[in-house]
């Protein structure tokens, strides 16, 4: 049976590269529609070109709204929150030791 839901997800920090492709690989893999909502524009997350156009646009700490159509949409949900929540450090930082001069 297909269900409808919609929740607020926000952001620290604008999503990253791999945060916007996780998105779309989970959404083409969900039967169902995925829509995102953001300062009165609406995209389909399962169009790449347009999902990514829309992600990159946001401003950081932004609030979007997800609207999930078709089945098993709570577990869905519960998927794109945990992508968006990650926390995606740059795999090329740096950690500085402290020295100690002798």
């Amino acid at each position: 049976m297909n269900k409808v839901i919609s929740s607020d997800i926000n952001t620290n920090k604008r999503l990253s590269m791999r945060q916007i492709l996780n998105l779309y690989q989970v959404t083409k893999e969900f039967k169902g529609n995925i829509y995102f909502i953001c300062n009165h524009k609406l995209v389909d997350a399962k169009k790449l070109s347009t999902f990514v156009s829309f992600v990159l646009i946001l401003q950081e700490c932004a609030t979007m709204k997800v609207i999930l159509e078709g089945e098993n949409v709570h577990a869905m949900l519960e998927k794109v929150q945990a992508i968006c929540k990650e926390n995606d450090e740059s795999a090329y930082g740096f950690q500085s030791n402290q020295t100690v001069n002798i």
